[in-house]
């Protein structure tokens, strides 16, 4: 790999250059003190503590929570769909192997999304390199099984389900490969993209180097095949929905080196992007619902340093929000965005209420973890009592690629492997030590889905025991719209709903902010809902 590939490649790849790159670099982090196998419990300031959730996975590369806690990992050399259920892999597992993937180096099973209208579509989407051609998909999936978490919670997937979103997005080298793939609060699928180690096409918006791009499934057809029209996946208020080309209208944000991780808050919908850098500087980037297309300014600019590239940029360039000088580590840096901190609501492992808003992020090879906290539109590294380092808010970190928080409130992460060993990825969680000790609660309730809903909107709570259950709807002035559920006596188990968008006399309700309530056992769970008409 040449010096300029800050992004050496993810844990795992087994063949050429990229390869002998990180085990020469694993060699000299497991000189410097690299965790084993006994040690890759993270350390955490006080009041928190790093949990295992499931060990012995291979490679697990990314993860995706279903309304009802049950969550997905894929493993990005196996290229394996795993299930966790309740602390445990699903009686059938894994859900599915999903086949016609290249992998190796940093290619691979990359991430994965659960469509937000779930159960109604039941579905997932993947972003990976496709076998035998130089060329990324994302692809939706139909999953089936128990897909209401009535019983045993195992889900499955028909690989000769898929349908392709699109399916030549740009991977000329083996490097550079984005992979990040979510739903925002807005229904609408975000996907990132890395420059394919062509630093100069990340300024020309044709060709979907570098970027965010920002799709509408909405209107797919049920069924495989694929990829339609660029049009059907085109959302109407893209910054360049009128541009000529239709890759160019697709795109949210570009600009961008290889943005691995980003993340999304699940309330404002900006995005909080890790772009992995060259020679000096990792950054995150923070990109806003905005009327006009951000350009980061890859590779006219590294964090804060000008550089002379033959292909400068055509707007100013939006700076980073913060960024690090990784020049003095031997063994590289990449920058892992793990995104906003937002508790659900009525969480059990909720962070204290002064981390609402802060955003973390952590290094793939040097293993740090990092809080910033938002001051006046400037974000500064923000201190915790008893954290391991001065800058640091956790150590041991190493080998991280992904996080998500947990419906319980808990910020959980995909560890690739300890040390670059073999069926020792894991996925752990950190959690607050100041949950008062009892049973867990009687129900959890997710938020509505979509946010902001359009027409109806997706309810959805779980009961830990039965129980007899009230689910209301308010508007903003806290008067009663529809009562969806009215003292019934339920079993335990997940139990989905969905609301027309009509009162209770069958009147279209009006656009504007609603309220959810769930009432159940002396507990009021209450979620917003932003509703469109």
């Amino acid at each position: 790999m040449n010096s300029k590939s800050r992004w050496r490649a993810l844990p795992g790849a087994r063949t050429g250059p990229t390869a002998r790159s990180f085990r020469l670099a694993l060699l000299v982090a497991i000189a410097c003190g690299a965790p084993s196998s006994a040690s890759a419990q993270g350390t955490v300031p006080a009041g928190f503590e790093d949990r295992l959730i499931l060990g012995g996975l291979d490679y697990p590369v990314s993860m995706a929570f279903l309304p009802d806690g049950r969550a997905f990992v894929v493993e990005q050399f196996s290229t394996r769909v795993r299930l966790i259920v309740n602390g445990a892999l699903a009686a059938t597992d894994p859900v599915a192997t999903l086949p016609d993937i290249q992998v190796g180096g940093e290619q691979g099973l990359l991430g994965i999304a659960v469509d937000p209208r779930w159960p109604a579509s039941p579905y997932v989407y993947v972003h990976c390199d496709r076998l035998g051609t130089p060329s990324i998909r994302i692809s939706r999936y139909l999953v089936a099984g128990d897909l209401s978490f009535t019983g045993n919670g195992s889900l499955t997937i028909d690989p000769t389900s898929r349908y392709d979103l699109i399916n030549d997005l740009p991977d000329a080298a083996s490097n550079h490969n984005g992979g990040t793939v979510r739903f925002g609060p807005d229904g609408m699928l975000y996907d990132s993209m890395g420059e394919d180690s062509q630093p100069c096409m990340a300024q020309d918006d044709s060709t979907l180097h570098g970027v965010i791009l920002r799709l509408d499934v909405t209107r797919l057809p049920a069924g495989s095949g694929g990829p339609p029209a660029l049009s059907l996946i085109t959302p109407a208020d893209n910054p360049q929905f009128t541009a000529s080309s239709p890759r160019t209208r697709l795109i949210w944000a570009y600009g961008l080196r290889n943005p691995f991780r980003f993340q999304i808050d699940p309330l404002s919908g900006t995005l909080y992007i890790g772009d992995v850098g060259q020679n000096q500087y990792e950054e995150i980037d923070r990109a806003p619902t905005n009327s006009a297309p951000l350009d980061f300014g890859w590779p006219t600019f590294e964090g804060p340093a000008s550089l002379t590239p033959t292909c400068p940029t055509r707007v100013p360039p939006t700076a980073p929000i913060h960024f690090y000088d990784r020049s003095s580590f031997p063994s590289g840096a990449a920058v892992i965005c793990a995104g906003v901190y937002r508790a659900p609501g009525g969480a059990l492992n909720a962070f204290p209420a002064g981390y609402d808003g802060d955003v973390f992020f952590s290094d793939y090879y040097q293993g740090f973890l990092r809080r910033l906290k938002n001051s006046g539109g400037v974000w500064n590294l923000a201190p915790a009592p008893g954290q391991p380092g001065a800058s640091d808010w956790g150590q041991n970190f190493a080998e991280v690629s992904d996080y998500q928080i947990a419906p319980d409130g808990a910020l959980w992460y995909c560890r690739q492997a300890v040390s670059g060993q073999p069926a020792t990825g894991a996925i752990r969680a950190i959690a607050t030590t100041a949950a008062p000790p009892g049973p867990a609660p009687i129900a959890t309730l997710a938020p509505p889905y979509p946010s902001p809903s359009i027409g109806t909107a997706g309810l959805y709570y779980t009961l830990t025991a039965g129980a007899r259950v009230d689910l209301v709807l308010y508007d903003e002035r806290g008067r009663e719209v529809r009562r969806i559920v009215s003292g019934e006596d339920q079993p335990a188990g997940s139990h989905p709903y969905t609301w027309d968008g009509r009162d209770s006399r069958g009147r279209a309700a009006p656009s504007g902010l609603y309220f959810v309530e769930l009432r159940v056992g002396g507990a009021h769970l209450v979620h917003r809902l932003p509703f469109i008409r």
